[in-house]
């Protein structure tokens, strides 16, 4: 497509692959947990934590999305953006880990002593960050099972002693 006089290149297929797919499931499970965290009581400042770090994987997530739909990983080096997706799966990751062990610990076990009905919604928003967690686990896998294609591994110095420079005869 030419916009401005530039071509710019999409790649449609990329949400329907399994990666893609992760993604816009993760960005539900993310919203999810920002509307179940919303509606639970606080106990101390749990939510704010939770809501934080919701907000920060739907946008990392909603970017990459982006970044591979309009084929900008194309234009950054594969090691920088390697590193920078890596990194974002692994916070957004334990990020998440974190606010669903808070949810649980604080708010759901606070209010299940108190009043067992009011434990409902921190115990399911605790249960949807977990799955968020899960999800952004498995893309931390799927997205390292192909490191080879994003990195560079230089001989070592074994390697090049075993090499024969001389044509074989």
């Amino acid at each position: 497509m030419e916009w401005g006089g530039k071509l710019m290149y999409f790649d449609t297929l990329y949400s329907s692959t399994r990666r893609g797919i992760l993604k816009v499931v993760s960005i539900a499970l993310c919203f999810l947990s920002i509307v179940l965290v919303c509606s639970s009581q606080p106990v101390a400042d749990e939510r704010g934590l939770a809501l934080a770090i919701c907000f920060f994987a739907i946008v990392g997530s909603f970017a990459i999305l982006l970044e591979h739909t309009f084929m900008l990983n194309t234009k950054i080096s594969s090691t920088l953006g390697f590193v920078l997706e890596a990194s974002f799966y692994v916070i957004a990751a334990v990020g998440l880990l974190v606010s669903a062990i808070l949810m649980a610990v604080f708010c759901a076990s606070h209010w299940a002593d108190i009043n067992p009905i009011w434990a409902t919604m921190p115990a399911l928003a605790a249960a949807s960050l977990l799955a968020s967690a899960a999800v952004y686990v498995a893309e931390i896998i799927f997205f390292v099972s192909y490191f080879r294609r994003y990195s560079w591994h230089p001989p070592t110095a074994f390697e090049q002693s075993n090499q024969s420079t001389v044509l074989p005869q």
